[in-house]
């Protein structure tokens, strides 16, 4: 895992994404879009999940290339969390037990959770603090100072009292 980008070049790309696209094609980066177009497939007459095959498409087959690449990194052996590598805190041994292979029926239901809210929610938590708040929108800006609030109250007030 030593040759992924630096931080100061990744996050600049992911940030000049959402300007070209808009530019460029007119469209908005969002991964809840890819979801809504899935489910659009699946319930056909369910009104909440009406999509645009034309306009959503691309979500879509962006969403499944990186899901791809995930399993294919997974596969490959480019990804895994190695007890070595781990800063053996309590938060490198609860790492271990929770990405552990049995928990992945967890990880698949919640992500169908996860992406049923994120499209009731019109947009993920990416979405709305890398899309929204650069088009100030005022719902993802509120969005955005409440997911750092409760990321806040989380870490230093709820998490402690656990471990």
């Amino acid at each position: 895992m030593n040759n992924l980008l630096p931080w100061y070049i990744a996050g600049p790309l992911i940030g000049l994404i959402v300007p070209l696209l808009l530019i460029l094609r007119g469209k908005q980066f969002g991964m809840s879009s890819s979801y809504k177009y899935l489910m659009s497939k699946i319930f056909k007459k369910t009104e909440y999940f009406n999509s645009n095959p034309q306009k959503d498409r691309w979500q879509f087959h962006f969403g499944l290339g990186l899901v791809l690449a995930g399993l294919l990194a997974y596969f490959n052996g480019s990804i895994s969390i190695e007890q070595e590598s781990l800063n053996l805190t309590d938060y490198g041994v609860l790492a271990k037990s929770i990405y552990s292979d049995q928990n992945i029926l967890y990880f698949f239901f919640g992500g169908i959770l996860v992406g049923f809210g994120s499209r009731y929610a019109n947009g993920c938590t990416a979405g709305h603090c890398i899309m929204g708040v650069s088009q100030f929108s005022l719902s993802s800006i509120v969005a955005t100072v409440c997911f750092f609030i409760g990321g806040l109250i989380a870490s230093f007030f709820i998490i402690p009292l656990f471990f």
